[in-house]
């Protein structure tokens, strides 16, 4: 919905959407149709700077109104769910410090045995070899003997792009023979750095993370809030895992990050002084080191969600529903608690292929107060297939006012083999005649295969409605305003299993007051 970005961002900016308290990593398979529909085929004080020194459809037969019927679709979609529930989760809470020849000398034992999971330890600072941290391999060998997953970081005085690239070769001979299950940061804070312009400051960290990415590394941008919200791109910022230092407050005046380092006086034993604390909530060694992941402890009840995560910021709940479901009251499923539906309209590129309980759904859920959206479900495996879908879908849907967006849902086996580019182009070729039709529209789909398979810039134009179950957040890279979270809902009203959906953003307010969807 580029056309309609702005009005969109006005909302955002009043927390109305969740971004998944951070930028992060791959997905299993997980499927979004309905069970029985299943797969219908900082300021100064911020930082620690002071501590550094520095089916479709075969061509249609008349004579039958039946729809496609592929048990083995059906087998391999659910196998595809099952197998995904045995992935480790993306999304974990820890507690870690971050040190350096400033801590002295590190009682690791003593760390290991208290409730500190992770360590970032400093590599070292500046352009040449000579500025190593001087406990860096100390701290590195006694930190891992005793089991604690480590990453490190590398202060930055560079001022040209040239002085990064020179960072960025030294700190990899220092850190190259080490194993990490933590990013390699990037810490851009100086003092000196600060009169440099967003772009110039960018190009330097640009040039350092590209050029320790080429090496294998994974790299990360470590900074106080304030420093990142006016000095880096946001195009950088959306590259690289964040690390965000903001001290203080309950939430970093930040919004996407992995890392929150929220104190810079922190005690605990096995350290003399204070120390810098941090929580994470991303699973890095699983991302990172997925061969040599173990399971770890549970996470710590003690470490707050983040601001955004998945269950703080839902403004409504949701199912979505299909002939599948049959016969629905929708005067108890709102008394269930049920704020909106989004109905499916149908699938394929034929007119027979409308869902048949479209209509009598929308009408009962108006009559009752559930807001509606819509899904078209899709099988083009060409562009010229979506734009016959969105001509058949507009065609249904086009006499009612809808107070959610019209989702297009790709997912199905038939079309995975396309490539990104196909595939992107399929998605483009549906929303755009829909837009110009004046709906608000959306992509559906399961995270992996809206990670994997299709180009990001499409996520930039319309929103995502992300299906993943049985994870405390959806494992999906991007923004998302809606999430279906499971498959296997009862509701009242519903006779069989439904899913069910938390919703991110006041779609009924943004849609009319744009004049969208028959508004």
């Amino acid at each position: 919905m580029k056309k309609f970005r702005k009005a969109l961002a006005a909302f955002l900016c009043c927390g109305l959407l969740c971004t998944s308290a951070t930028t992060v990593m791959s997905a299993a398979s997980e499927v979004r149709t309905a069970s029985s529909d299943i797969y219908d085929t900082t300021n100064e004080t911020e930082s620690k700077a002071a501590q550094t020194t520095s089916a479709e459809e075969t061509a249609p037969v008349e004579t039958t109104t039946e729809k496609p019927f592929n048990v083995f679709d059906i087998y391999n979609a659910y196998q595809g769910y099952i197998d995904s529930q045995a992935e480790p989760p993306i999304y974990r809470k820890s507690k870690g410090i971050d040190v350096s020849q400033w801590q002295g000398a590190v009682d690791w034992k003593k760390i290991g045995e208290s409730d500190i999971e992770f360590a970032i330890i400093r590599a070292g600072y500046g352009k040449f070899a000579s500025q190593k941290d001087p406990r860096f391999d100390e701290n590195m060998r006694n930190a891992q003997a005793e089991g604690i997953n480590c990453g490190t970081y590398w202060y930055s005085y560079a001022l040209t792009v040239e002085d990064a690239y020179k960072e960025a070769e030294v700190c990899y001979e220092i850190i190259k023979n080490y194993d990490f299950n933590f990013p390699i940061y990037y810490d851009v804070e100086d003092p000196s750095q600060t009169g440099l312009s967003a772009t110039q400051i960018s190009a330097i960290i640009e040039a350092f993370c590209t050029t320790l990415q080429s090496k294998g590394c994974y790299v990360g941008i470590y900074s106080y809030a304030n420093f990142l919200t006016t000095h880096v791109l946001t195009s950088v910022l959306e590259k690289y895992d964040v690390w965000v230092a903001h001290f203080g407050v309950s939430a970093p005046a930040f919004a996407d990050y992995g890392i929150w380092q929220y104190t810079s006086s922190g005690n605990i034993s096995g350290i003399n002084g204070s120390v810098d604390l941090n929580y994470s909530y991303i699973n890095y060694p699983y991302i990172i080191s997925p061969e040599t992941y173990t399971e770890p402890p549970a996470e710590n009840p003690s470490i707050p969600s983040p601001p955004g995560s998945p269950e703080s910021n839902v403004v409504a709940q949701g199912i979505d529903v299909s002939e599948w479901q049959g016969n629905i009251n929708w005067k108890a499923v709102k008394s269930a608690g049920i704020d909106y539906a989004i109905i499916r309209a149908g699938y394929g590129k034929y007119d027979f292929q409308k869902d048949a309980k479209f209509d009598e759904n929308m009408k009962k859920a108006q009559e009752v107060g559930v807001d509606r959206g819509v899904y078209w479900y899709s099988y083009a495996s060409t562009t010229e297939d979506a734009v016959k879908e969105a001509e058949v879908c507009y065609n249904i849907i086009k006499d009612y006012k809808l107070e959610y967006p019209v989702y297009f849902n790709i997912e199905d086996n038939s079309v995975k083999n396309l490539s990104v580019s196909e595939l992107t182009a399929i998605v483009e070729a549906f929303c755009s005649y829909m837009e110009d039709k004046g709906y608000y529209v959306g992509i559906a789909s399961y995270s992996s295969f809206l990670n994997t398979k299709l180009d990001p810039s499409v996520f930039k134009k319309y929103d995502v409605w992300v299906a993943h179950y049985g994870v405390s957040a959806p494992q999906y890279y991007g923004n998302f305003g809606m999430w279906q979270y499971t498959e296997k809902a009862s509701v009242d009203g519903v006779q069989t299993l439904v899913c069910r959906s938390y919703c991110y953003y006041d779609y009924p307010e943004i849609i009319k007051k744009n004049h969208l969807c028959g508004y």
